[in-house]
């Protein structure tokens, strides 16, 4: 450790955020939670982020491997279940993500080397977890546009933007635009050497950068941009979108792969319910002020949510996932009797 001149460190000078002339870890973001380790808050957060989110996020992981896998089959193969493969992957690293920043955050008043192990990887975590939550807010948005064309537009339209090659292309381009629109979340985090009036000791934390603290920043990036790419907006439309198709449904005499629609109808539902709290807390804290630390806990945890439960989604309404997924499971699990039974699929034109 290098040489720290240890007389000027007093209550006084750990009120002002300094310590042996290092900044005191926390100062920058949430001093007083760092030096109150408990009050009522406390029980409430440890069920919301220690047992309720990764209890839900292992669930996700495990459903999403399960969904990113079956989708990705020759025999599933079509636009829109490219579309959810790629939803699947996307919510796997936001639960990864979340796990990270929520809750090892959460833990890391608990252990010096948690906190500093949260220092170290967050600058790469936070960008990563927001561009996964941008890239499958656009996978949703998309989905739906798929689905509408499917129901309302005719054939050769139809089969040029509903192909599982424009898919591909399309959701290499929305990986793109996720990657650009959130690059700036790469510059928000800087990493500073601080004391922990914790444990006594020289440390590192994150604290936010000059540009996170620019309130031109903060107006045009978080309150404009934001709520048009990626709360109002999408939200707006996917209600739009939900609507006709469910319209559409009601109205056909049949539809080609009707099962597939009604599961994104609800992916959709479940996107818009779970995306109302965190929706609702971005607009108290940019627009009015107000942070509250119940309803963030519970908004991260509807992030996790939502991210974790398309794959009941998929099993209880989708006919062509749950089949598949059998006749899968039934290899795996038995594979005498498999090799004779599972069928050469060919896919079902979208």
């Amino acid at each position: 450790m290098d040489s720290i001149n240890h007389s000027v460190c007093t209550n006084v000078t750990i009120n002002d955020g300094y310590c042996y002339g290092l900044p005191v870890c926390g100062y920058c973001y949430d001093f007083n939670k760092t030096l109150e380790p408990w009050d009522a808050y406390e029980l409430y957060n440890l069920m919301i982020i220690r047992i309720f989110l990764p209890v839900i996020g292992l669930f996700g992981l495990f459903g999403n491997g399960v969904s990113a896998f079956i989708y990705s089959r020759k025999s599933m193969r079509s636009s829109m279940n490219i579309y959810l493969c790629a939803l699947a992957i996307s919510d796997t690293i936001i639960i990864l993500t979340a796990f990270f920043l929520f809750f090892i955050e959460n833990l890391r008043y608990k252990s010096l080397l948690l906190s500093e192990i949260f220092a170290i990887l967050t600058p790469l975590a936070f960008p990563l977890g927001l561009t996964a939550q941008s890239l499958s807010v656009f996978l949703t948005v998309t989905s739906a546009i798929d689905c509408y064309i499917l129901i309302y537009s005719n054939p050769n339209f139809k089969r040029r933007f509903c192909s599982t090659s424009s898919s591909l292309k399309i959701v290499a381009i929305i990986f793109m635009l996720a990657m650009l629109y959130n690059s700036p979340h790469m510059l928000e985090i800087s990493v500073i050497t601080c004391w922990n009036v914790i444990y006594a000791e020289k440390s590192i934390d994150v604290c936010p950068s000059d540009l996170r603290q620019s309130q031109l920043y903060l107006t045009v990036y978080y309150a404009w941009l934001y709520t048009a790419i990626m709360a109002v907006g999408p939200v707006l439309i996917l209600i739009v979108l939900n609507s006709l198709i469910i319209i559409g449904l009601r109205n056909a005499l049949s539809v080609s792969g009707e099962s597939d629609i009604i599961t994104l109808v609800l992916v959709v539902c479940l996107f818009i319910t779970c995306n109302v709290l965190p929706l609702t807390v971005n607009f108290l804290e940019l627009i009015v002020g107000y942070v509250n630390s119940y309803l963030i806990d519970l908004s991260n945890l509807m992030v996790v949510l939502n991210s974790s439960c398309n794959f009941l989604i998929y099993f209880a309404f989708g006919s062509r996932f749950r089949k598949t997924l059998k006749e899968y499971a039934e290899m795996i699990f038995f594979r005498g009797s498999a090799s004779q039974t599972f069928p050469n699929s060919v896919p079902e034109k979208a």
